[in-house]
């Protein structure tokens, strides 16, 4: 088992604080629950546990977050055992704003930072401190954290001592998204707020004509990877936490009917990308941030770091799939070597 992508609580490396100890007090107001069975760490739900770890990691070492900031999600194709959970009639229950109907999931488990949390500590934190499972009820409207968080008795004893934690704000956008397009491959979301990516969108090259376009003239793979999906949603600047926000992510990411978008830039707080699971998802936050961390460190340095023209950008897709046609000949044989090959385009300029 690879351990940078598994939590060390669940593969029992690291174990909880004793009892009576005052790490252990803060452990149970923060949703440690000591009876309940560990997640398997080769479960669905341990693997992205696992997921979540080494994406908060690897986002935090290499600097892609203003501080810890950002969440992430996924829906779980299996319930996870119940002896790993809250008992149902005892979970927290809570109610979704009544724009967002969520019936497609009712049953499901969905597994969510949860509100407050730093992602550099998912990895070497225990789940429970970091992470909530919510369950969504029939109705759609309801649901209940059966995961991270004190049960309702002990909330009801504590009503001042103990602020309940919550899923993160953006759940609703994740639940609405997950119904709405899991069958598409977005069985995964993850949001991060990029340094470099927020501070393009704060200069000329912020507005939506010009952003993707900006940053696909360094690096002739975007094009080739993200033109077919319309490039990145551009979500023009709300209040993070509204389900009017939903909707918009919503209908970007759906993308009129075309391919489905991978990625979505809300202006000035982040990005919301989707994939099979959270890797997947994640890779496309990481290269919109790389390439924008290369223009922006580039031109700051007084390199003459020049974008590609759209010119050379149209030269490379075109040769790009010229090159992935199937070639109209059944059986070539063996070219000589001594003949020279005759190219059109050998150094890929217009």
């Amino acid at each position: 088992m690879d351990s940078t992508l598994t939590n060390p609580y669940l593969t029992n490396d690291l174990t909880a604080p004793p009892p009576q100890s005052y790490r252990y007090a803060r452990w149970r107001e923060r949703g440690y629950h000591p009876d309940l069975r560990p997640i398997s760490p080769d479960s669905e739900c341990g693997t992205l546990i696992g997921q979540m770890g080494w994406v908060g990691a690897h986002a935090h070492t290499h600097q892609y977050l203003w501080a810890t900031a950002g969440n992430m999600g996924a829906v779980l194709t299996e319930t996870v055992e119940d002896v790993c959970l809250i008992p149902y009639n005892a979970s927290p229950r809570y109610q979704l704003p009544p724009q967002i109907v969520v019936k497609g999931l009712a049953g499901r488990h969905v597994l969510l930072t949860k509100s407050g949390s730093r992602l550099d500590m998912i990895g070497i934190e225990h789940p429970a401190l970091n992470l909530t499972l919510i369950e969504v009820e029939p109705d759609g409207v309801h649901y209940r954290m059966r995961f991270g968080t004190p049960d309702q008795a002990t909330l009801a004893l504590n009503p001042e001592g103990i602020a309940p934690p919550a899923p993160t704000s953006e759940m609703f956008h994740y639940l609405l998204i997950f119904e709405q397009l899991e069958r598409h491959g977005f069985s995964a979301l993850v949001h991060l707020q990029p340094k470099f990516l927020n501070l393009i969108s704060r200069t000329e090259h912020g507005t939506p004509d010009r952003f993707y376009n900006f940053l696909r003239g360094y690096e002739p793979e975007t094009p080739i990877i993200y033109d077919e999906s319309s490039g990145i949603g551009f979500v023009e600047e709300k209040a993070p936490g509204i389900p009017e926000l939903s909707y918009e992510s919503l209908r970007l990411f759906q993308n009129g009917g075309n391919a489905e978008r991978h990625i979505l830039y809300w202006v000035g707080h982040g990005t919301f990308s989707r994939g099979t699971d959270l890797l997947d998802a994640y890779k496309h936050a990481e290269y919109f941030e790389a390439a924008a961390r290369m223009a922006w460190e580039a031109n700051q340095q007084r390199v003459d770091a020049q974008a590609y023209t759209e010119e050379i950008v149209s030269c490379i897709l075109r040769e790009f799939n010229a090159n992935r046609e199937a070639s109209p000949q059944t059986d070539v044989g063996f070219e000589d070597v001594e003949t020279p090959i005759r190219s059109d385009n050998v150094y890929n300029y217009p």
